[in-house]
């Protein structure tokens, strides 16, 4: 005897299941602002959206299964942000020195989710699991990649040059990561109550500038 095919849910119930499954990540991020990523549990995110504990386990099996879907969450946004500023940029603007902005503006005021997509240590106990493989292969990793596909197009212009496509990329990268460590210098800052010795303004001029004129070369 065949094994019964299960039913796919009707277009409503899967738009509605998937509406409830954001609006999960969308409370765990609120209280991940308010108290950090330790704060966040199915506890309190059900507290949160007054539903039972039992509830959420319709969506997210595990503590970590829901840190790592909000993870995944936050980093989409963050590449959706970076590219509408950049699209949306003035024609002459430097493309990396918007980058670089677009990614500070879009965490400064939430440092916590930054610390929760790129300081991994603080997502999991010690003896829980990291960031699965698999998720960052199929879910991560695509996604900044679409990132840099727009900035090597943008940096390389009309041009099919592979050389070029490639230094241009690499030099996007080499953007990309200054902007993730100014980050981490002012979470760090932030974390110790120690200020960096020059202001962000400064710090993101003078980066702008470096990587605005090395693509100009």
């Amino acid at each position: 005897m065949k094994k019964a095919t299960p039913r796919r849910p009707s277009p409503r119930v899967a738009q509605k299941r998937a509406d409830t499954r954001l609006e999960i990540l969308r409370a765990a991020e609120e209280i991940m602002t308010d108290g950090g990523i330790d704060a966040v549990t199915l506890a309190s995110v059900a507290g949160q959206l007054q539903l039972t504990k039992q509830a959420l386990y319709h969506y997210f099996p595990s503590k970590e299964a829901l840190i790592k879907s909000l993870t995944t969450t936050l980093l989409h946004d963050e590449i959706e942000s970076i590219i509408a500023t950049i699209e949306a940029a003035d024609s002459r603007a430097g493309v990396l020195g918007t980058m670089i902005r677009a990614f500070y503006a879009h965490y400064i005021g939430r440092l916590d989710a930054f610390k929760a997509i790129y300081c991994q240590s603080q997502l999991h106990s010690p003896s829980g699991p990291p960031i699965d493989k698999l998720t960052i292969l199929e879910e991560i990793n695509p996604r900044t990649r679409h990132l840099f596909n727009i900035l090597e197009n943008r940096l390389s212009g009309p041009s099919k040059s592979k050389a070029k496509r490639a230094r241009m990329r690499r030099l996007a990268f080499s953007a990309w990561l200054s902007a993730l460590g100014l980050l981490t210098m002012l979470s760090l800052a932030d974390a110790n109550q120690d200020p960096l010795v020059h202001s962000d303004k400064d710090l993101l001029d003078t980066l702008a500038r470096v990587f605005d004129e090395a693509a100009l070369k």
